[in-house]
This record gives structure tokens, sequence and C-alpha cells, in this order.
């Protein structure tokens, strides 16, 4: 989270303040803050010449290919950032290979351990502060488990978040070492990589949060940091499958698809059939933003055999929740249906705790919409509770509100008044409501007679509200 007050500056308000996005007061805050300490002006100046590359680079863009020129000048996914080759000393390319192989080796069961940490937030900041970064094994480490978690971010995406932030905290407290050794470690694992993918992780776990603009900086910075730390151009691909889901989900379908098909080039050029199935969801993804279900379905299709062959069946889970949902769009209710039992009959509650919340809850949409409305509730029941299982205060409460609903419109007034009761009492333990809402609600649903309709309208405020002073925060 962005704080000025803090011992040093993190990288959303460093990328703020090269931006010139933060207020005139934080502005002077900031600027003190990195008049006294070296450390932070180190990141800064980085932040800077990365900016200045990628301004480079875009001035001279003008005359490439379409996909290119589809997205807007100065936007910072227009064209990839150079990617700066690290190069090992004369010499010392066949020591430096040989070493890397032990301390990759050493470094799995390291990894293991920092995400077991990563259930409890105590024990993963004093886990990575005993990290000693300095070495190889270490680095590999960490790598790894930011790797391992994004994988596995169905699974808890708070989760996921906490690691990338403590990860970016203990990575700001390194020192910047110069000795031979640490060179070496260097070399091998970048810190730059390292930031990048903390940043990647960031970025895919703020789309499950729908902290949209905070993922927006963590991909960008995310971006910029693989490119200079000398990350292939798959690694690139990957941030830009990310980017291209946030843009859908903000209404820019088709800048969604320029990313999309760029990263799916990318993947296929070096035959990462598993990775271009991730981009063809992504390019789903953008045609269901634009309306055009067909092309949305043909995508998640052609990705659902591949994730069965190589057993990503969170991907395999999340492709069949996006047919539902297009299946849902295009008024093909009872499709849509089938596919959500389906995605459920594959379904790993453990591994898939997220995704499942959402699939029944998808569900629950579909069932609304065919006037099956006892289903829907049972189904929002269950999604409300896995919901909060993960953490997702807000979208627990906004489903428990939308049961309200249903078992208004299945006509058991009795039923919805006493889950509302329920609500209220969850909602007012969070302080989540205004009193006004609260009130409007609880008199559209007093009268003999409901105002369903006006309900709907409310409930739908409502979760702006929830959103707005929840988030996703863990209760």
């Amino acid at each position: 989270m962005s704080d000025l007050s803090a011992r040093h500056l993190d990288d959303f308000t460093l990328l703020r303040y090269v931006a010139g996005e933060l207020t005139a007061a934080e502005q002077g805050r900031a600027s003190r803050h990195l008049s006294g300490c070296s450390r932070c002006s180190e990141i800064e100046l980085e932040i800077r010449r990365l900016d200045e590359e990628l301004r480079a680079l875009d001035a001279s863009a003008e005359t490439e290919s379409e996909i290119t020129e589809s997205l807007p000048p100065g936007d910072a996914f227009r064209s990839r950032p150079p990617r700066v080759e690290r190069r090992p000393r004369p010499g010392s390319a066949a020591a430096l290979a040989a070493a890397a192989i032990p301390a990759s080796e050493d470094a799995l069961p390291l990894s293991d351990e920092i995400l077991a940490a990563s259930h409890h937030p105590q024990t993963l900041a004093e886990r990575l502060g005993h990290l000693a970064l300095g070495q190889p094994a270490p680095r590999y480490a960490l790598l790894y488990a930011l790797q391992q978690s994004g994988r596995g971010i169905a699974e808890g995406p708070l989760r996921s978040l906490r690691l990338a932030e403590e990860t970016l905290t203990r990575l700001r407290r390194e020192p910047f070492a110069t000795d031979s050794k640490t060179s070496d470690t260097e070399r091998m694992v970048p810190r730059l990589v390292l930031r990048g993918h903390a940043h990647l992780l960031a970025g895919q776990a703020c789309l499950w949060t729908r902290e949209f603009e905070r993922g927006r900086s963590h991909l960008e910075l995310a971006y910029r940091s693989l490119a200079r730390g000398g990350a292939e151009d798959m690694t690139l691909a990957m941030v830009e499958v990310v980017e291209s889901q946030r843009r859908s989900f903000l209404g820019r379908g088709r800048e969604a698809l320029v990313l999309a098909s760029r990263a799916r080039a990318t993947f296929e050029a070096w035959s990462l059939e598993d990775e271009a199935a991730r981009a063809r969801v992504a390019g789903g993804l953008a045609y269901f933003d634009l309306g055009d279900q067909e092309s949305a379905l043909r995508e998640y299709r052609q990705a659902l055999p591949i994730f069965e062959r190589h057993g990503l069946w969170s991907n395999y889970v999340g492709a069949l929740n996006s047919i539902g949902t297009s299946l849902t769009r295009a008024g093909r209710l009872d499709e849509a249906r089938r596919e959500y039992a389906r995605a459920l009959r594959r379904l790993s509650r453990r591994e898939h705790a997220s995704w499942a919340a959402f699939i029944r809850h998808g569900l629950a949409d579909v069932l609304f919409e065919s006037g099956r409305y006892r289903e829907a509730a049972i189904a929002l029941a269950r999604a409300s509770r896995l919901y909060a299982d993960c953490g997702m205060t807000a979208r627990s409460l906004a489903g428990s509100l939308f049961e309200v609903e249903a078992w208004a419109r299945h006509g058991d007034l009795s039923r919805a008044r006493h889950r509302f009761r329920l609500f209220l009492a969850a909602a007012t333990s969070h302080q989540a409501l205004t009193e006004s809402i609260t009130r409007q609600m609880s008199e559209v649903l007093g009268p003999d007679r409901p105002d369903l309709n006006r309900f709907q309208t409310l409930r739908g405020q409502t979760g702006s509200i929830l959103q707005e002073r929840l988030g996703q925060v863990p209760a």
C-alpha cells in the first residue's frame, strides 16, 4: 500500500512520483525523503531510466506493425521495452553455469518453505527477512516461489498478493553489494528479475481483487524490470497476457486483443502451447468485452484440451467458467448451466477455492436469469461461504445480498428477511455500509409486497460501496 510515512517509499509511490501523479503535499514529502535516502533514490533513478528508454523506443516505433499501432502513443505496452543482455565476465560462463545447477536444486525445498510461510503474514515476513539474498540459492528459491504462487493463484489470490508485497519490501531492504561473489549471484538471478516477478504476481492478484489501477502500476513495473533484468521475450509475453486481461475488465477490449495476440505469437514461436492457450483465453476475454461471443467461445474451447493435456486444472476450470459466462451473455442459458456443472465436476475445492466461488456465482447468475430463484439462492449461499473462506469479504457480502433477492423473488419473504438481517449484522461488523442505504433497503424489503426492482438497484449500489470500503481485504 502507498505510504509516504514509511521508512522507505514503495515502488507504487515512486512510480506515481516519477509520473507526477502524487498530490502536491505527497510530492513534497516524497522529495524530502528522496533527498536523504540513497536506497529509494537508486530505485527512483532506475524507474526514470526505464521511462526514458520506453519513450525513446516509442518515438521510433511509428513504422511498426499494425498490432503496435493499435495501442496509443505513450502506452507503456505499445512496444516491448528493450531487453538488457547480461553477459558473464570473460571466461566465467562455464563456471557460472556449473554453480547455477546445484544452487537451483538447493532452492527447491527453500521455495516450498516460503510458499508454506505465505499462509501466515508474520511467519512470511520473518522467513523472507532471513533470506541471504547475496547467495544464489535463496534468490532462486524466491523466484520459484513467486512463479509457483502465480500458477496457483486461484487457490488464494490474497495470499499471492501478500507474498508479492512482502517480497518487494524485502528487496527494498537488500543493499546494493559490489563484491565479485555477489556479482555472480546477480548474473544468475538478477535483482531486477526478482522485482519484476514480484510485481507481476501483485498485478495478477490485483485482477482478482479488482484493484485495476494498482494492477496497472505493478504490471508496468514488471514489464520494465524484467526487460532491464534480461528476461526473455516469453516472460514479457506473460506480463502482456495479464495486462490484456486487466484491459478487458476495464472495457478496453481492442487493446486487450492486441496484447493477447502479441503474447500468443511469442509463445507459439517458442513452442509453448500451454502459455499460448493462456493467451487464447485472454483473447477470448477481449472478444467477450467486444460483444463477439462466438469468437470468445472459439478461443476458450480451443484452449480446453491443451489445459487438460498438461494437467492445468485451474486454467481448465477458469476457461469453462468463461464459456459459461459467454453463453449466458448470448442468452444460451441451458448450455451455460451445463458448462458450469461440467466445471464443478472438475473442481478441487482445495486447489481451486477461488474458482469454486466464482463458478457457483456464475451458475447462480444463470439460474436467476432462468427464473429458477430457489436454486439460485442456494448456489449464492455456497458461493458466499467460499468467498468468505478465501478472505474475499466484499464479494461474500455482495453474494449474501444477492441471495436475499433470490429468496424474495422465489416468494419466500420470511427467509429473505431472515437472510437480510444476517447480512446487515455482518456488514455492520465490518462497518461496510452507510446508514442511508441500509435504511433504504430495509424499507424496500419491509412491506408485504416489496419493490424488488428497487431492491435490485440498491443491491448494485451496495456492491459498489462494499468494494470501495472493503476491497477484497480479509476480515
